[in-house]
């Protein structure tokens, strides 16, 4: 995601000595959802007096356009852009003025740049950072008026790792060889992919070509172009560096408005040949919170099964809990404090709760000591209850899902949807519950070979569940439904149809569905392998789509090629999924520990900051607010805006009525934002 900082109007308070604009003093970073188009011309209103007469009080009026215009800040120069090869600007000095009424303010104005990324305002001179392109507005506050401008920073830079010399940065302008004889196309990753921001840089894989060809990687898109020249033995291999691909990111302005243009040509003997060409796209929002997953060691080594956890942008996994008993079956709280899972002790399985928020984890509320046994289960809205079945290992028939206080353990609802129903999901909202009934065959629950996806209402208040239907029915499709999972704003819900009950060792695809059965869709590009299972919606959207984490045993690129071992990936999923296919090709998550199979990977937000924890944006935040120190400039977690006033972009929210810039920024998934450019 662009980081977007909106500035405190309680800053311009403190430097100007004037009246406090905007909503209220816990403005914040945002929700880091990128640049959107902005205002090209100097916009401005008039106050109602001050020194200067008629240079606060010209009878200027809202929204006025014209340079000229009475009361209205004209910025110059206007819209100017400054372009950045390799590191130097051009122009090396961007010096801005200001003027009120045929008045210079210049030293009197707050300059105010809302891409900070990009760059910001050092007196009256704006340095770019030289790290991140695109297009920002600038604002000139004084007192009252105001006025606005575009800067726009263009950005290319050229990595030399080989030392190409200018005949051959010739040959590679105008390749001679025609079309590439060995290397056709890329393994990794595939054409049409959707990053999210903030994910480690993709490990880009093909084969064909000699130990000596050389190669050139140019991508571009609007205001960046990056080109790098490298060598990768066969089978090939390469890694951008991390610092260079964030900035290719942040520099986008749109996935689909702003597509990354991929072109890797090969020379061998100074001859080159056409580039292979691909488009990628960069979702304008970053991935929050972590992945938790059942990992079986396979190649690793010995030992049982263990959780792990990763971050997308994570190079490593996380060995959060040390144990050596093995455990899985797992789900997280939705505020990632607590994991509920199946510890292999003793039969039937006990089923215990860690607590995240210590490191390394402990045991939490829940232990053998409560007599829960069980395998998969889920938590409700706000973390007091969860959901789960029971082993039901000889007989899928006769599983049954219990509903318990989370604290405690006590039964709150016994067998909530019938007999022959397990892998439970519930709903971000609370409001509903997801789980595969009609279970029938032999071995454990999810060795059923039967079952329809089925939803059901609880009502909270009463502790009911009510209205259980069945939504998917065995019969549409290969194998059965598995795994429901229900996305942030419990619209839809994700599920597996694998053929081996719910394993991953047959085949499977992955499809979408609502919660009242309609639209229904096979997410075919996600999941075009047919190896595919065990969808997991993310926390939160980010960047104008869903994204989904799941399981598939295809190859990764020549890094992993007919092993067969499953292994964790992320799809882009178009927010809302009108498309016949709303997936996207998806890309590997990097970090993992790729000799060990991946199972039952599970979403959830970090655990919460405490107040004056340092924060990105409030989801980072206990109180779901996060706001700038003016004393230090730093973003802390702060209390939540008093009764009446409004919520920042990328602080919490119940409605869009709550959010400050309402109606451009939406409540979306309990947090203000704008719409993130596509």
């Amino acid at each position: 995601m662009q980081k977007r900082f909106a500035y405190l109007w309680a800053v311009a308070i403190f430097l100007l000595g004037i009246i406090g604009y905007g909503c209220s003093a816990s403005d914040t970073q945002g929700f880091d959802e990128g640049d959107s188009s902005a205002d090209t011309t100097s916009t401005g209103t008039s106050g109602t007096g001050g020194e200067g007469g008629c240079l606060l009080d010209c009878g200027a009026t809202s929204g006025s356009t014209s340079s000229g215009q009475q009361g209205v800040i004209t910025i110059a120069p206007s819209n100017p852009t400054i372009d950045i090869v390799n590191g130097v600007p051009n122009p090396a000095s961007l010096v801005m003025t200001a003027s009120l009424n045929g008045q210079d303010i210049t030293s009197n104005v707050l300059w105010i740049f809302d891409r900070p990324e990009i760059g910001d305002m050092t007196g009256a001179s704006f340095v770019p950072t030289s790290n991140v392109a695109g297009i920002g507005t600038l604002t000139a506050q004084y007192s009252n008026s105001s006025g606005t401008t575009n800067v726009t920073v263009t950005i290319k830079k050229s990595v030399d790792g080989v030392g190409v010399t200018p005949a051959q940065q010739g040959e590679f302008d105008s390749p001679t060889g025609g079309v590439d004889p060995s290397f056709t196309s890329l393994l990794y990753p595939y054409n049409e992919t959707v990053f999210p921001l903030g994910v480690l840089a993709p490990e880009i894989m093909w084969n064909g070509g000699s130990a000596n060809d050389v190669y050139r990687i140019k991508l571009k898109e609007k205001f960046f172009e990056y080109v790098e020249y490298f060598t990768a033995p066969s089978p090939s291999q390469h890694i951008i560096p991390q610092a260079d691909w964030d900035a290719v990111e942040n520099s986008g302005a749109g996935s689909i408005s702003d597509p990354l243009s991929v072109e890797i040509t090969r020379m061998s003997g100074n001859i080159a040949y056409q580039p292979v060409i691909q488009t990628w796209h960069v979702a304008q929002g970053k991935l929050k919170g972590s992945v938790y997953y059942w990992e079986l060691p396979d190649a690793c080594g010995s030992g049982n099964g263990r959780v792990l956890r990763i971050k997308p942008d994570s190079p490593s996994v996380d060995l959060f809990y040390p144990g050596s008993e093995c455990y899985g079956c797992h789900t997280v709280s939705r505020d990632g404090t607590t994991l509920f899972g199946s510890w292999d002790t003793t039969f039937p399985f006990p089923m215990q709760t860690l607590d995240l928020t210590q490191n390394p984890a402990v045991f939490g509320n829940l232990t053998q000591v409560n007599g829960i046994t069980g395998t998969f289960g889920a938590w409700n809205d706000d973390g007091t209850k969860i959901i789960y079945s029971n082993d039901a290992a000889s007989s899928p028939s006769g599983s049954q899902l219990n509903i318990i206080d989370s604290l405690t353990g006590t039964t709150l609802v016994n067998n909530a949807m019938g007999f022959g129903c397990g892998e439970p999901a519930w709903s971000p909202d609370g409001k509903k519950l997801a789980a595969i009934c009609g279970l029938s065959g032999g071995g454990w629950v999810f060795d059923a070979t039967g079952g329809n996806l089925a939803v059901a209402d609880y009502d909270a208040a009463a502790n009911v569940v009510s209205n259980v239907s069945t939504v998917v029915s065995q019969n549409s499709g290969q194998g059965r439904p598995a795994y429901p999972s229900f996305s942030p704003g419990s619209e839809w819900i994700a599920f597996g149809r694998p053929t081996q009950g719910s394993r991953s060792t047959g085949n499977g695809d992955l499809w979408i569905v609502a919660p009242d059965g309609s639209g229904l869709k096979q997410l075919n590009a996600a999941s075009n392998d047919n190896k595919s299972f065990n969808p997991v919606f993310a926390p939160l959207r980010a960047g104008g789509y869903f994204w989904l984490v799941y399981i598939t045993r295809r190859d990764y690129g020549n890094r992993l090629v007919g092993a067969g071992r499953q292994q964790l990936w992320i799809t882009a999923i178009d927010d809302p999924p009108v498309a016949g296919d709303p997936s996207h090709p998806p890309f590997y998550m990097r970090g993992q520990e790729d000799c060990g199979k991946s199972e039952n990977a599970y979403y959830a937000l970090d655990p919460c900051k405490q107040l004056g924890e340092g924060c990105t944006s409030g989801v980072d935040c206990c109180e779901g607010t996060c706001v700038k120190d003016p004393s230090t400039g730093e973003y802390v977690c702060g209390s939540p805006p008093d009764p009446g006033e409004c919520s920042q972009d990328g602080n919490s929210c119940e409605t869009d009525a709550d959010c400050c810039n309402a109606p451009t920024s939406k409540c979306i998934d309990g947090y203000c934002q704008k719409p993130p450019p596509q």
